[in-house]
């Protein structure tokens, strides 16, 4: 009987000293995960760092940050620019590039530019970056400038990225674009008619991407038709020596609505 309870006792402490020792290692073994997830975390603080910190301003809204927010813009006319900067915050030299991305444009026709420290340059397609780097030094900032120019009226969403020097994102910034310009405006401008006070000829010249045949019509002031001429090319010119002297309107039409139309004063 004593053996026996000899037995359990010894077999008892046998299994405490293995609890132990089992405890033992998993305390150790997470002080050690512990301590290669600190040394980890403290490394990507360091590559982080590195990368340098960016502020991206918009010139409309001073001393307000839009890193990863979105910029709002409402315009009613075509063209437009709209100024932003991102200024280098680091303790070191950076060198940048930028790139823009059309995230969405509703089937909105529109042209645009980018312009850095650098230069000016016209963008292409939904996806476009920046051909050469743009140095800063630590404080100093950069021009990011979008310029633009709308056919119609719509929304368009753009994303422009600050880049490094292997095309890897630093940080971004999104510009939504409403545009309420209507296209009667828009051909006001684009359609271009001289002279005005006109001599003997009109000149009626359109943008490249007008596509169909056109009519010009004048009228005198009583509201009749004078004349009409159906233009073919995007220069044209019409002879205007069968119309006397005086005060007229016009119109440019296409096969369903009126471009374009105004007064036109005939002096021979």
């Amino acid at each position: 009987m004593v053996r026996e309870y000899n037995n359990n006792i010894a077999n008892n402490i046998c299994d405490l000293f293995v609890m132990c020792k089992t405890i033992k290692l998993i305390i150790f073994g997470k002080k050690s995960i512990m301590r290669h997830f600190i040394i980890s975390f403290i490394f990507i603080l360091i590559s982080v760092s590195s990368i340098g910190q960016f502020d991206i301003l918009w010139d409309d809204d001073p001393g307000v940050t839009y890193n990863g927010q979105t910029v709002t813009i409402l315009k009613d006319y075509a063209g437009f620019d709209v100024y932003m900067h991102c200024q280098n915050n680091s303790s070191s030299a950076q060198d940048i590039k930028f790139r823009r991305v059309v995230l969405s444009s509703n089937d909105t026709l529109f042209n645009d530019q980018f312009c850095d420290n650098n230069l000016c340059y016209s963008c292409f397609g939904d996806d476009w970056t920046t051909p050469a780097p743009n140095p800063l030094q630590p404080g100093d900032s950069c021009l990011m400038k979008g310029t633009f120019y709308f056919y119609n009226g719509g929304d368009v969403l753009i994303r422009y990225y600050i880049l490094d020097l292997s095309d890897n994102p630093i940080d971004s910034v999104d510009v939504n674009i409403i545009n309420t310009v209507s296209v009667k405006e828009l051909n006001q401008t684009l359609i271009s008619i001289y002279p005005n006070p006109a001599n003997h000829y009109l000149n009626i010249n359109f943008p490249n991407f007008f596509s169909d045949p056109f009519d010009v019509n004048i009228y005198d002031l009583n509201g009749k038709l004078v004349f009409n001429q159906q233009l073919f090319n995007l220069k044209n010119t019409i002879n205007l020596n069968d119309l006397k002297s005086g005060f007229y309107t016009y119109n440019i039409t296409n096969k369903t609505s009126i471009l374009k139309e105004d007064k036109l004063i005939i002096e021979h």
